[in-house]
């Protein structure tokens, strides 16, 4: 059987992923807040992900970062903040850029002897990797996680890897059939060579 890795694939808008993997005969493997791996986000930091990712033991054919962060809101930028609460929001900030764009870097490496030359690696992105994009500068750090993202999704995919990436739309109706259709035929050998798909 087939081996997926799912990373913050707890919340309504992953649940097509989960189904789309077990329904194309995968046995998903959840790092979240829910699954077989419950992890506190705020609390996650390098040695604990590693004590998760050293249990794994069966060879891994593919895998999802559905995780994400974000600290900055527009209030930020013209209220005045005072020293503690500064302090606290660059902590955040930096523990949201661990979890959103270092994360699938040091799972991706750690996991380097598991992954089936064949896996596919995947990335839920958004449609801020567009710099042009209405509104991309509302919240900085999320789009500029999202936009790294797209890199290292881009340069995974230029070594032995068959990259993507998933820019959702979840408010169409039928956001949640297409990312289910999008994952079950990634899942049963759709070439992505580093295509993002939309729904």
């Amino acid at each position: 059987m087939k081996t997926a890795l799912l990373i913050g694939c707890g919340g309504k808008n992953s649940l097509s992923i989960i189904k789309a993997c077990e329904d194309s005969g995968y046995n998903v493997i959840n790092i979240g807040s829910t699954g077989q791996y419950k992890i506190d986000w705020v609390k996650l930091n390098i040695i604990e992900l590693h004590k998760i990712l050293v249990q794994i033991k069966d060879p891994i054919n593919f895998v999802f970062f559905n995780q994400n962060g974000s600290t900055l809101n527009p209030d930020n930028f013209t209220q005045d903040i005072d020293t503690l609460n500064l302090w606290a929001m660059i902590k955040a900030w930096q523990h949201s850029y661990w979890l959103s764009s270092q994360l699938p870097f040091f799972v991706i490496k750690t996991l380097s002897n598991k992954l089936n030359k064949q896996a596919k690696l995947g990335w839920m992105l958004s449609d801020y990797i567009n710099k042009d994009k209405q509104g991309v500068e509302t919240h900085p750090d999320y789009s500029g996680n999202k936009y790294t993202n797209y890199n290292i999704m881009k340069s995974f995919n230029n070594t032995s890897f068959d990259c993507f990436g998933i820019s959702p739309d979840f408010s169409e109706s039928e956001s949640a059939k297409d990312l289910y259709d999008i994952v079950k035929e990634i899942c049963h050998g759709k070439i992505c060579n580093g295509e993002i798909f939309s729904t």
